[in-house]
């Protein structure tokens, strides 16, 4: 079998040598790296997830593995020398026009050709009256293409067609996943899409020389209509500390959970969750990158979260929690409530976190599953033994399901989501997913809420109908922010963003509102639920209207100095193994959590250690024994940065909590009546242990005897109820003549006297 192109041609130098994969590699890539100048992080994720996609195909015997390259239209109307439709790759990112098209103009930029940096401000995509919209033509190479498409959009344009600097087939242009980037894919909200060296040459010769090139971007065939119902899939993940791409499925998962209920609710799609996971070489089962990574003897495995193996959570917890939740789902839909599953998955992004230690705890995901009415044990049913060497049948489905089925094409990108076979292009939010599963059903068969604007689009974006309401703050009772919610007006005005609704007592005869909105510090949350805010070396800080920033200190200057042989770590006093330089991230930590800037407090502080006095950069040592070790009979000898406390000759210390030292002293005897150190004390120990055995071999007869009588007296009131007992005992037993060598009782037989 022959397996999917990587989205990258060739792993990072960095990377840590894989297993030798046998299988050939084919050439016609799928996938376009996230763009030349993409940071390294995002080029080592996309290399796991092709080996993901690779290791997985090759074990399905007979698979043909294609990466899917989902394509829209661009049709040339004007000029005729180039009239004619060509094929356009959807980008991963961007919003793309399911179910529309586009009409405008082309526009080639007259300079900054690859829009890697922004547009002069005198200089914006023009727009031609009756020529439609304006779409800005630009080049690939050079940096990510989300930067390109964010300046294009800036610069005024419509929609944005990136040319291919090379001649190859048609790639998915994917983003990247770190900080910069995520910031691009969260503002860029106009279609994006590529086309080839050839098609863009053609379309640039005609644009430099001033003519129009009039063209429509069609959508309208990129999803099949097979039915009433639309089927789709979200293939993610249950971890939740894989920066920005992790933080998008979280907020999608929770933005779309009542959407997805209604259209499950309504019969009028059918969803499917999935997670991708790869099975590890059978020679490399035993090796501890497998072994921490896999489940089930190395058939089901994840990446680590953190890329540390001996550390934080493992591939194998994923897993683990992946096929959890694909079990919430089998339990949820064979009892016809499958959108149980969105309720499970946004309850446990809020309580069973890494950062909180909770992620991983079955008890955390049972008490959700409880919460639901879901059959827990048939839920631990379906999960099985993760030690086990079986098959499970979950997982096994999950890994064929990944491989194209020769439509939809190879899962091979997280996340992705598959609306009636087709891969799904664009930014992970509501009304873009919603907006494509409605271009998914035939015309006049899609349910109302596709046509309820209300539903689909943000009320509370700025400067949206609910958001001016709000903010003008009609009934002036201070609830300034806005809310979405599913039913008309589909917004609701609460408290804003950074402060919470708190009840307060109110005077009946004035006319005063029955609660006030207090600011919330919102570093006392996100300390403790968000990855990037928990770290050990992380601080937040907390800023206006429900903002919040959080940063990674560099590392431990104290100890860094120390390590490099820095003479004085910090610049401060230091000597020996002494040093007056102190890490102030637990400082910095706190103030954020009181609301105060972490910036305000410095990186180290000197200040003498206990033992020494000074300013930090001078320290002296402190005599203690000036104040310390004052007593009868006491003995202070001062060390560097301490002191000791002992008793003098001819005294033993003993304990006392009454003294500020926690000692006293007191006179020693020897045998022959003399005064000396040790052989008093050793008279005094043997005093001490010889009255303690006296005393607990007296304590241990007295408890003696007083088990054995209580033991006679139950056994006299059992007998007493089948046989007269004579009172005749004279012993601490209290029954007379004891008992024989045969073990009989001593008690006279009623019936025999003798």
């Amino acid at each position: 079998p022959r397996v999917p192109h990587a989205p990258l041609a060739h792993a990072p130098a960095s990377a840590a040598p894989m297993p030798a994969l046998t299988t050939p590699i084919n050439a016609g890539s799928g996938v376009a790296a996230p763009g030349r100048g993409e940071r390294k992080r995002s080029l080592r994720f996309r290399w796991v997830v092709c080996l993901v996609a690779m290791v997985v195909v090759s074990q399905v015997p007979g698979s043909q593995a294609v990466f899917k390259v989902e394509e829209a239209n661009l049709k040339v109307n004007i000029p005729a020398s180039i009239k004619g439709s060509y094929d356009m790759a959807i980008a991963n990112f961007g919003t793309p026009l399911y179910g529309a098209t586009l009409a405008g103009s082309l526009v080639y930029p007259p300079t900054d050709h690859d829009a890697c940096y922004p547009f002069p401000a005198s200089w914006s995509a023009p727009k031609f009256p009756g020529l439609g919209a304006s779409i800005l033509l630009i080049d690939r190479g050079n940096c990510p293409f989300t930067r390109k498409a964010y300046n294009a959009q800036v610069a005024g344009a419509d929609a944005v067609v990136i040319v291919d600097d090379k001649a190859e087939p048609l790639v998915t242009m994917d983003a990247g996943d770190d900080e910069e980037t995520s910031q691009y894919v969260n503002n860029i909200s106009v279609p994006v899409g590529l086309i080839t060296q050839a098609t863009g040459r053609a379309i640039e010769t005609v644009l430099r020389t001033g003519s129009k090139v009039i063209v429509m971007l069609n959508w309208t065939d990129v999803l099949p209509h097979p039915d009433e119902r639309v089927e789709w899939e979200f293939w993610t993940n249950s971890g939740d500390e894989c920066g920005s791409k992790c933080d998008s499925q979280k907020a999608f998962i929770r933005d779309f959970s009542a959407v997805a209920t209604s259209l499950e609710q309504g019969g009028y799609t059918q969803f499917t969750p999935h997670y991708v996971t790869w099975l590890c070489p059978p020679e490399y089962i035993a090796d501890p990158a497998c072994v921490s990574q896999c489940i089930n003897n190395g058939r089901y495995c994840c990446p680590d979260p953190d890329d540390n193996l001996n550390a934080g959570y493992s591939g194998r917890d994923v897993v683990i929690e992946n096929l959890r939740t694909l079990c919430v789902f089998q339990q949820a839909n064979n009892t016809a409530v499958p959108w149980k599953w969105w309720e499970y998955v946004v309850a446990f992004g809020d309580r069973c976190t890494m950062a909180s230690g909770t992620y991983g705890q079955e008890e955390c995901a049972t008490a959700i599953i409880s919460s639901l009415g879901l059959d827990i044990e048939g839920w631990r049913a379906c999960v099985g033994n993760p030690d086990a060497n079986d098959i499970n049948p979950l997982l096994e489905s999950e890994q064929k399901a990944q491989v194209s089925d020769g439509n939809r094409g190879d899962v091979t990108l997280l996340p992705t989501v598959v609306i009636n076979q087709r891969q799904y292009r664009g930014k992970l939010e509501r009304s873009s997913i919603l907006s494509t599963i409605c271009a998914g059903f035939k015309i006049g068969q899609a349910p109302e809420i596709c046509n309820d604007q209300g539903f689909i689009n943000n009320k509370c974006a700025k400067d949206a109908e609910g958001y001016n309401a709000c903010a003008a703050d009609l009934h002036k009772d201070g609830l300034t922010g806005c809310a979405s919610q599913n039913e008309w007006p589909y917004y609701q005005c609460v408290c804003p963003l950074g402060t919470n609704k708190v009840n307060k007592a109110v005077d009946m005869h004035k006319d005063q509102a029955a609660f006030t909105c207090e600011e919330v510090n919102e570093c006392l949350r996100v300390t403790t639920s968000m990855p990037s805010c928990s770290c050990a070396r992380c601080v937040c800080k907390d800023l206006p209207a429900g903002e919040f920033a959080c940063d990674e200190e560099p590392a431990d200057k104290c100890a860094v100095d120390a390590a490099a042989g820095v003479a004085n770590p910090g610049g401060c006093w230091t000597e020996g193994s002494f040093s007056a330089c102190f890490d102030n991230i637990g400082a910095k930590k706190e103030a954020g959590l009181q609301g105060l800037d972490p910036s305000s407090v410095p990186q180290s502080t000197c200040q003498c250690p206990t033992g020494f006095s000074g300013d930090g950069l001078h320290c002296e040592d402190v005599d203690e024994c000036v104040s310390q070790c004052k007593g009868d009979n006491k003995v202070c000898t001062n060390t560097v940065g301490s002191f000791s406390c002992g008793c003098g000759d001819g005294f033993a210390s003993l304990a006392d909590t009454a003294s500020p030292d926690g000692m006293k002293c007191f006179e020693a005897v020897n045998v022959d009546g003399g005064r000396s150190g040790s052989s008093s004390v050793v008279v005094v120990t043997i005093s001490v242990l010889s009255s303690c055995m006296v005393l607990a071999g007296g304590s241990f007869l007295v408890y003696r005897w007083r088990l054995r009588s209580y033991m006679d007296q139950e056994i006299r009131a059992i007998m007493s109820q089948y046989m007269p007992l004579e009172e005749d005992g004279d012993g601490p037993t209290g029954i007379g003549g004891g008992a024989d060598e045969d073990g009989d009782s001593g008690v006279k037989d009623a019936h025999n006297p003798v």
